[in-house]
């Protein structure tokens, strides 16, 4: 799957954080916010704005005593949907 730089870039301003690409298979990418931060509703809203016709889906990726929760966004595309 690719996405452009500038799409990441609306969403780094977006969320004011610092944010992570990473990549899982040819249909998929994940996307991590900060120290694994999950994204306010609204946050959540206007990235998959920026992302239009891609899906954005929440997972938690791990929970610990030390760290607590570390979320991340699966982004998937199919364009035959």
């Amino acid at each position: 799957m690719r996405i452009e730089v500038d799409k990441l870039v609306k969403i780094q301003q977006v969320v004011d954080c610092q944010v992570e690409v990473g990549g899982v298979d040819n249909d998929s990418i994940t996307l991590r916010f900060g120290y694994w931060n999950k994204l306010t509703d609204s946050d959540y809203a206007a990235v998959k704005h920026i992302l239009g016709h891609r899906e954005l889906i929440l997972q938690l990726v791990d929970e610990d005593e030390d760290c607590g929760e570390k979320w991340n966004y699966k982004v998937t595309y199919n364009p035959f949907k």
